[in-house]
């Protein structure tokens, strides 16, 4: 039997979870999330079953040179972040490992995911994102 047409090839989702057009890796307790050798981005998250295709919703935006040394828990806003998503336990975590970009870069990368999504913990106590300051005149 001969198959004519095009046939699309079935391919798995890539894991993790996305934030405009970044991958992260796929959401981890944050106490037990064993964060990869890199710089990069990385996103706080809490349960949300209204928030789709994965039930997570951002309620932080960070970056590092370094994710061993800065994701950790004595982050100085661990406890916001756990009294935001319910509690320790419900407090999420994942990696969107740059290793060939600059601080400058990843800076802009955190900046444009705050901008876009607002998580909370990053808004509450935060100016706006360092490109929007000239327009809003904000000074550095």
């Amino acid at each position: 039997m001969r198959v004519t047409g095009w046939i699309k090839p079935y391919s798995l989702p890539h894991p993790g979870i996305r934030f405009n057009n970044r991958t992260f890796t796929e959401p981890a307790p944050f106490a037990l999330a064993i964060p990869p050798v890199s710089s990069g981005i990385y996103a706080v998250l809490a349960p949300d079953a209204s928030c789709r295709p994965q039930p997570f919703r951002a309620i932080y935006f960070g970056e590092s040179s370094n994710f061993h040394q800065r994701v950790t828990a004595t982050h100085e806003h661990l406890d916001e972040w756990a009294r935001e998503a319910g509690g320790a336990a419900r407090t999420y975590v994942a990696f969107c490992p740059t290793p060939l970009l600059n601080a400058a870069q990843r800076r802009w990368i955190e900046s444009d995911l705050i901008a876009r999504y607002r998580p909370v913990c990053n808004v509450r106590n935060n100016r706006p994102p360092f490109f929007y300051q000239p327009l809003l005149g904000v000074a550095r």
